[in-house]
């Protein structure tokens, strides 16, 4: 319930945050810059968030993360001028990293067997989540274009509240002590050690260029679509929504009958051929209603590829080595959500917008081209040294 109202909450006004930097005078690579704002802090953030959490406990620090999320709400509700916008990232982006003490609450709750499916029920959590808030944010709309913005802080509000009287401490031995080294937050190190192997350097290269290739068009879609197919703020909240129906849709009916009928990287193929397809498809659509064909294949797409992507990088690892290379994964998936709002921003600004699902088409198709390197050729070779091994 907690997590739902989270996502209830950010996902109503998330699509419209680009649209408000419009209306206060930026140009589309200021947006971009002020997008990135939350992702950069992220990056920083989460990590100490985590350690913080191991030492004073998970409550107080959700309850501290989500207070900082209320107040980044409020502040774009009230957003007048720009350094209102930018405060209200920057507080939101270095405070309230909420995922991340959620997602170790569930650790900490969860046998080793159970958490796969718990992990299971968040992510559909999350996607229902994504679904009903765009859909509120656009009803809200019709009464003013900040309503949205109080709508989430008081969603906000409600979370706390559930926090506070349901939510027990699950840390019952906080350590004495906070440390936290720079390598701790930016996983320099464990890259270095990954990279080393052919097998996990490769998913870590092609995860990258999905990541990449989604964000770059995904974090300026709202931009694109009011300047190159000239949709309302209204109509761009039903696309989020049906983008995210299509993709629980998907992730829950679908994949499973395909892995087992074709294998996984059948399937995975077919998931980065759907983003190529649907990038291609939106550079010829400005029709508001043909748009949700592109859009459905980019709901599959995405809710494929990710999944079976993250599912490789653990296969690949010692068992122990799992937090590791998802951490990470974690850091490179930061750094694209960091660098494509600016790079979208500055597409939007001195090219034809038609560049943004050209570009992303064009990423989605070097995943095809790095195939063989990055999943067969490092799978013959461990296989090689296994029979080696085994004479």
């Amino acid at each position: 319930m907690i997590q739902f109202t989270e996502v209830l909450g950010f996902s109503s006004v998330l699509p419209l945050i680009p649209i408000l930097g419009i209306e206060l005078g930026l140009d589309e690579l200021q947006v971009g810059l002020i997008l990135s704002i939350f992702s950069l802090c992220q990056l920083f953030a989460s990590p100490i968030t985590g350690k913080l959490s191991d030492r004073f406990g998970r409550k107080p620090l959700l309850l501290f993360s989500q207070t900082s999320t209320l107040v980044g709400f409020l502040l774009l509700g009230i957003s007048s001028n720009v350094w209102i916008l930018v405060a209200a990232r920057l507080v939101d982006g270095l405070l309230g990293s909420n995922m991340t003490v959620t997602q170790a609450y569930i650790s900490d709750v969860t046998t080793h067997k159970q958490r796969t499916k718990t992990y299971g029920y968040s992510s559909a959590v999350f996607g229902a989540g994504l679904i009903f808030g765009p859909m509120i944010g656009g009803v809200l709309l019709l009464v003013s274009f900040s309503a949205p913005f109080f709508f989430a802080a008081g969603i906000s509000l409600v979370s706390i509240v559930l926090v506070v009287i349901f939510l027990p401490e699950s840390i019952t031995e906080k350590k004495n002590k906070f440390r936290l080294k720079f390598g701790e937050i930016i996983p320099i190190k464990e890259t270095k050690h990954f990279f080393k192997s052919g097998e996990t350097r490769g998913i870590l290269i092609e995860f990258f260029l999905y990541s990449f290739g989604f964000y770059i068009f995904i974090s300026t879609f709202p931009l694109y679509s009011t300047i190159y197919m000239l949709v309302s703020a209204q109509q761009l909240t039903i696309y989020m929504a049906w983008l995210g129906i299509f993709r629980v849709l998907f992730q829950s009916f679908l994949i499973n009958p395909i892995m087992k009928k074709v294998g996984e990287n059948t399937t995975l193929k077919l998931g980065i051929f759907a983003l190529v397809l649907a990038m291609v498809f939106l550079i010829f659509t400005t029709n508001f209603w043909i748009a949700f064909i592109p859009i459905s294949f980019l709901a599959f797409g995405t809710g494929v590829t990710r999944p079976i992507l993250t599912s490789k990088l653990t296969k690949v690892v010692k068992r122990e080595e799992t937090g590791s290379i998802l951490g990470v994964n974690t850091s490179l998936y930061s750094i694209a959500q960091i660098i494509t709002p600016i790079l979208g921003g500055l597409i939007l600004k001195y090219l034809p917008p038609q560049i943004l699902p050209l570009l992303s088409a064009i990423v989605f198709t070097l995943i095809f081209l790095l195939w063989r390197w990055a999943f067969i050729k490092p799978f013959q070779e461990n296989k090689s040294l296994l029979i080696k091994s085994e004479e």
